[in-house]
């Protein structure tokens, strides 16, 4: 790999080139004018060592203080560049470090969230059918008792007063269940603890399988661990 070093034309920035891609660092104006756009090569050899070389004759580079066209050094050396000795920092040669975070433990948070919202949707399904059928079962045993021999009405009453004792059972359950205040208490929670484990913000509420064919975190952009 060679690294190219030089001064930025428009910012005084330190202009790094790395596979043909350039990244500025430091303040602007802060390199001197003596140090030029293209001042000096690096490149990596396999021992972890580099080749420091200017690139034009007229570029002036220090290693350890002493002016060199050409040398190996390391990164315990000292680079410096142009006559006004600009000090060269190892960090621009080095790859980023690339943040990522683990987001798996979220799988579990989707699944609790996705699960109590099923069970109070069944619940609040199962009340609704507690209340309403027994209505149909409790008009058909009325007519049932109209048309059968004298012998059977009581069943049929039996029946009919069974039924409505379950309808009136399931309005109870509908008018006390408190499932409104529960979906908002799950609903607090998964906001809660579906959130980026870096920067804390919420996720939203989409499934976690489509969660992870993200790379990075929306919002403070870290990479996901997956």
């Amino acid at each position: 790999m060679e690294i190219i070093i030089g001064r930025d034309q428009t910012t005084r920035k330190l202009r790094v080139v790395k596979d043909g891609k350039a990244q500025l660092y430091g303040m602007p104006n802060s390199v001197p004018m003596d140090v030029s756009r293209n001042h000096v090569s690096f490149q990596q050899l396999a021992s972890g060592k580099w080749i420091v070389k200017n690139i034009n004759s007229q570029n002036v580079t220090y290693v350890n203080g002493i002016a060199v066209e050409s040398k190996t050094v390391s990164q315990n050396d000292k680079i410096e560049l142009g006559a006004s000795h600009y000090l060269v920092q190892w960090e621009a040669l080095r790859e980023p470090k690339i943040e990522t975070v683990d987001i798996r433990p979220l799988r579990q948070v989707w699944d609790e969230y996705n699960e109590g919202n099923i069970n109070i949707r069944i619940r609040q399904k199962n009340n609704g059918l507690l209340a309403s059928l027994p209505i149909g079962f409790t008009m058909l045993g009325g007519i049932v008792a109209s048309m059968v021999a004298d012998e059977y009405k009581p069943y049929a009453y039996i029946f009919t007063v069974v039924a409505f004792l379950v309808m009136v059972y399931g309005l109870f359950r509908r008018f006390t269940d408190d499932s409104i205040n529960e979906q908002e208490t799950v609903k607090k929670e998964f906001q809660r603890k579906y959130i980026c484990p870096k920067c804390g913000h919420f996720l939203g509420y989409q499934d976690y399988d489509i969660l992870v064919q993200s790379d990075a975190c929306p919002y403070c952009k870290t990479k996901f661990k997956k």
